[in-house]
């Protein structure tokens, strides 16, 4: 079986716990996830396949909207809506956007911007809510195509297509999962926790999957920082890469033992017309 969660319209100050429930939207249903897998696989061969450094660049242009995420036994996958906003980012917002998810230290960001971490930090959170994503939960192939997109890492095994479904113009991105049992300086424990964390699981889903308290996890978030020295989830997946544990042959030929595919937390996201490119 395959992890499900939809990419939530970003609420980067509000905890998923206290936000209000939202009012029934009348938008079309996200794809389900067999279709668009299909879809997917088949439109590789064709025409319809696209550089997977593209889809950084047409993110930060406005020309998408995450819908859904799946996780299968050795792949990730991304479903967008293709859609045209108003405007993307400017240039110095997509630069500051893609520093971040690279992994640089936000204080180091600021230094180089001449500006405060916090104003940073505030920019940086605003210019995802203009992506509609919400930085607790970036997905995976969004990060590496950021990553990809500036150079500092390389995924030969990423593939992106376009496909349609329900009248709407979609692109499906996939990259493999992290072959996490190479990460040797870590226990086997933290190599399972680390390929969650770098899938964007939540401290507290990963207790939940690991019956054990969220402090633990958070423990354990520490360990893998301080062993691998790295500061945070998007300098993890950079390190990841550097590693190699994005080589689809490692891939398929590592598992994190103990590591089941299991449902990951759903959140809504607002849909709009497409606008076939």
């Amino acid at each position: 079986m395959s992890s499900v969660r939809n990419i939530a319209a970003a609420q980067p100050y509000v905890e998923a716990c206290e936000a209000a429930p939202e009012p029934a939207s009348a938008d079309p249903p996200s794809p389900p996830l067999e279709p668009w897998i299909a879809a997917f696989d088949a439109a590789i061969g064709r025409t319809d396949s696209v550089p997977f450094s593209s889809v950084w660049e047409d993110l930060v242009r406005g020309r998408l909207r995450p819908l859904r995420e799946a996780s299968a036994r050795d792949r990730v996958y991304l479903v967008a809506q293709v859609i045209a906003r108003p405007s993307g980012l400017n240039p110095d917002d997509a630069s500051l956007v893609a520093k971040v998810l690279c992994g640089d230290a936000r204080k180091v960001i600021a230094s180089d911007l001449g500006i405060a971490i916090s104003t940073a930090t505030g920019r940086f959170l605003r210019a995802l809510a203009k992506l509609e994503l919400a930085d607790r939960n970036v997905p995976l192939p969004l990060v590496l195509a950021a990553q990809s997109g500036a150079g500092v890492a390389r995924i030969p095994s990423a593939r992106a297509a376009f496909f349609d479904y329900d009248g709407r113009r979609c692109l499906a991105v996939c990259v493999p999962r992290a072959a996490t049992t190479h990460l040797t300086a870590l226990t086997r424990s933290e190599q399972e926790v680390a390929l969650w964390l770098i899938e964007g699981v939540t401290r507290y889903a990963i207790a939940e999957r690991r019956d054990t308290s969220a402090y633990t996890v958070a423990r354990q978030f520490h360990s893998i920082f301080a062993a691998l020295r790295v500061t945070g989830r998007y300098a993890l997946i950079r390190r990841a890469v550097e590693l190699h544990c994005f080589h689809e042959l490692r891939v398929a030929n590592a598992s994190v033992a103990g590591a089941p595919i299991v449902p990951s937390n759903s959140r809504d996201v607002p849909t709009g017309p497409a606008n076939p490119r």
